[in-house]
């Protein structure tokens, strides 16, 4: 009873979003590199990297960089309290600690606003003021992103 309770909280606390606008308000403030993660528990490379999105997230934690991960789980039919739950539990078992967010748009939006064919998942990091600064489609490879997220923040120093 406990599990089942903590699992209907955790996807209360899924934030639905509507629209890319709405991905990029979800990032606090002090967040001067925001990293979207568009994925879904129906994509298996998915599933795959993201292990590594929460040690991208773990170890730029300090950094003012943000990584929000975008769920498109809601592209399935079913009941979205459900599927949100769903969510949850994956989230739960799989340890991600990074902030997500059950995206409830049309598909396609979220990927013209996005510039991207709907292929998940994507990775997308932009500054403070919304501009993509990068982007990866597809597996992450965790060693390449890290490598162009510390020289993107190396940039941005010399440049403040």
């Amino acid at each position: 009873m406990h599990a089942l309770l903590l699992m209907l909280l955790l996807a209360a606390d899924l934030a639905e979003v509507r629209t890319a606008g709405d991905v990029l308000h979800a990032f606090r403030k002090p967040s001067q590199v925001r990293v979207v993660s568009v994925w879904a528990t129906w994509c298996a490379p998915c599933v795959a990297e993201i292990g590594d999105v929460q040690v991208i997230a773990d170890q730029f934690r300090d950094k003012r960089v943000e990584v929000i991960g975008v769920s498109l789980d809601d592209m399935i039919p079913g009941e979205r309290a459900a599927t949100k739950t769903k969510v949850a539990q994956f989230l739960t078992q799989k340890k991600v600690r990074f902030r997500n967010v059950y995206y409830t748009g049309a598909a396609n939006e979220l990927a013209d606003d996005f510039r991207f064919d709907g292929s998940i998942p994507i990775t997308l990091v932009f500054d403070e003021n919304g501009h993509e600064l990068l982007r990866n489609e597809g597996v992450l490879d965790r060693k390449w992103f890290t490598t162009q997220l510390e020289t993107l923040l190396a940039r941005r120093r010399t440049t403040k």
